[in-house]
């Protein structure tokens, strides 16, 4: 039960200024602290606390004082209002317990209880006073991690909206006070390298009870604070029994109808719903570089609690108030502006995160289909990204995400069956039978089937092993298995091999079947781009440069090739391409660990000398 225009207390707001920045009090229940220690002490000590910081620094609201009550849920759900009454009053009895999501609400953070009586006409407060209630708080959220119904559901890390909203009717403000946040146990992950998903999980999770909810873009307001949707007189919008939500006006949602180009050279007509708002609008005609953009699409897919409460998966892809994690979540300036166009805060646009998806693409990129896209970069003979056509098999292809931090590989693959005509996008495919064809598509839905190139996880017998972020240091590949010679870390970036590295020894050559890209270490310099593989930097000239490795490490000789990426993608300062020097042309001296060639025994001489150990050595030699 969500409660809408809560009273508050006279001294709580003090004014419309927006000039303090928000303070979120977490309250923690029962079921956190029964969970495993690991598992608690991630929750308390490190999610929560990181995304409550973070969401501090990029939020501020009203100046408010004083305490947070929450009104209590009635025994029927039945209530009525009395005119020029803030309160609501409950038709024979209030609720034993009154819940903000799956958590029971301390009954210290309680209004009195306000009941009605039909046959006596009689309204009035009954048994305990308000309580102590909340201080020093603009927000509360209530979090709990219980095995719930919606944990049942598949890959449901966590889930999160409003309880109760407040209501000043003299200043016609709402802010949204009071929300939950529920972790499926089953979900947590204490591993290092699976962090940084979880804390954009909770995150996201957070800002869907701040505000960022199709039940709430009703309650959304101007910069003067006027409803950006018609009221009532009770001071509620019109709701929609169909939705279950209260209707929102076309001042906020807009509903528009795209030309959509599809298989066979026919188009559809393909619906949208655009949140409008101005900064939105604003943010998103940047991004895509579109003028005549309309607003930022909303989800259309994914059903109750995805559909229209998130941005559209096809068009912002790792954004992270998508449905869905898939890679690298940012939180980028249109999220931002969203929260901003509320009317209950205002946004630090420096605590953005740089979004990449998208960005320049134009109209035709935002406003047709990916099909048209696709076919537009074909005949031009460019680059489809950030979309790509390569089928999913075995062995893998992989290739780099599109920011060039994660190997990846292209997500196109065969349904079991046909896919709506709607999201039929290719009329030809490398090996596939025309008949086929309308089987095909990316494997994430709520992209509308568009095929793009994803970041992934190695498991092992269906536990987490990895995954393919070349920044975390712990993604780092077991040395018996490096092929390719990899180093994971702050520094490291994905480079497209141009063949697949050999390691070899002796008369042994091992090479590995899943090869197109890998993890290294780069450095910017006034010469440059380099590549680090193990000690050895590799200078590029220039962009699409081949570089021949040569290296030993481990006592294996891993040689193979890596091509050069454009020396501004990763430095500030890069001097003029050019052709590689003669005396560098980037090919290695090969090693040959099986001979004991001069050059070899002079070093051992000199290690000897030394007082070195030399048995490996001499046994490499043998």
């Amino acid at each position: 039960q969500v409660v809408y225009q809560v009273p508050l207390k006279e001294n709580h707001v003090s004014k419309r200024n927006v000039d303090q920045q928000l303070r979120i009090k977490i309250i923690y229940d029962r079921s956190v602290e029964d969970l495993l220690p690991e598992k608690r002490h991630l929750i308390k000590n490190k999610l929560f606390p990181q995304a409550v910081s973070y969401l501090e620094k990029t939020f501020q609201v009203r100046k408010s004082t004083g305490t947070i009550l929450l009104s209590r849920q009635c025994a029927t759900n039945q209530y009525l209002r009395r005119k020029a009454d803030p309160h609501r009053y409950c038709r024979g009895a209030c609720a034993d317990h009154t819940r903000c999501g799956p958590v029971i609400v301390p009954e210290k953070h309680l209004q009195q209880c306000r009941v009605y009586n039909e046959s006596e006409w009689h309204y009035g407060p009954t048994g305990l006073p308000d309580q102590e209630g909340v201080r020093d708080a603009d927000f509360v959220l209530y979090v709990s991690a219980l095995t719930t119904e919606r944990c049942g559901h598949e890959n449901i890390i966590a889930y999160a909206a409003y309880c109760q909203l407040e209501a000043e009717m003299d200043r016609q403000v709402f802010l949204d006070f009071t929300g939950y946040a529920n972790l499926c146990p089953n979900m947590i992950s204490t591993q290092a390298q699976e962090f940084v998903g979880m804390l954009s999980t909770v995150k996201h999770e957070i800002i869907h009870a701040l505000g960022f909810s199709a039940g709430l873009f009703a309650f959304y307001r101007d910069d003067d604070g006027k409803p950006l949707t018609t009221r009532y007189a009770d001071g509620l919008p019109p709701f929609n029994e169909s939705l279950g939500l209260y209707q929102w006006s076309n001042k906020v949602v807009h509903k528009a109808v795209r030309l959509w180009d599809v298989r066979g050279g026919k188009m559809l007509r393909h619906t949208v719903h655009l949140l409008i708002t101005p900064r939105v609008v604003e943010e998103a005609r940047k991004h895509f570089s579109c003028p005549i953009l309309e607003g930022m699409e909303l989800e259309n897919q994914g059903g109750m609690g995805t559909e229209l409460n998130h941005w559209e998966k096809r068009l912002l892809e790792n954004e992270a108030m998508t449905g869905s994690h898939t890679q690298n979540r940012v939180f980028s300036r249109i999220t931002l502006a969203l929260m901003e166009d509320t009317g209950w805060y205002k946004a630090n646009y420096s605590m953005a995160e740089k979004l990449d998806w998208g960005r320049n693409k134009g109209c035709d990129f935002v406003m047709k289909s990916c099909k048209f896209w696709i076919d537009l970069k074909r005949q031009k003979r460019q680059l489809i990204s950030p979309y790509c056509d390569t089928l999913r098999s075995n062995p893998l292809q992989l290739t780099c995400r599109q920011d060039q931090r994660a190997v990846a590989v292209c997500n196109l693959q065969k349904f079991p069956k046909q896919l709506p005509q709607e999201y039929q996008y290719f009329d030809n495919l490398n090996g596939v039978p025309a008949e086929e064809l309308p089987y095909y598509g990316g494997s994430v839905e709520i992209a509308d089937y568009c095929p793009f190139s994803q970041e992934f996880s190695w498991h092992l017998s269906g536990e987490f092993q990895r995954s393919s972020d070349c920044r975390i240091v712990e993604n780092q590949p077991d040395p018996t298995k490096n092929y390719g010679a990899e180093k994971y870390g702050p520094n490291s970036v994905c480079l497209i091999q141009k063949s697949a590295f050999v390691m070899e020894q002796c008369r042994r050559k091992l090479s590995y079947p899943d090869w197109g890209s890998g993890c290294y270490q780069v450095s910017c310099s006034p010469q440059g781009l380099h590549v680090w593989v193990k000690d050895t930097a590799y200078l590029c000239s220039r962009s699409g440069q081949v570089l021949t490795v040569s290296i030993q490490m481990n006592g294996w000789v891993h040689v193979g090739n890596l091509i050069c990426p454009a020396c501004w993608d990763f430095c500030d300062s890069c001097p003029p391409e050019r052709d590689p020097p003669a005396a560098n042309l980037t090919r290695a001296a090969p090693i040959d660990l099986c001979s004991c060639s001069s050059s070899l025994v002079v070093t051992l001489w000199l290690l000897v000398a030394n007082l070195i150990p030399l048995l490996t050595g001499l046994f490499l030699c043998a």
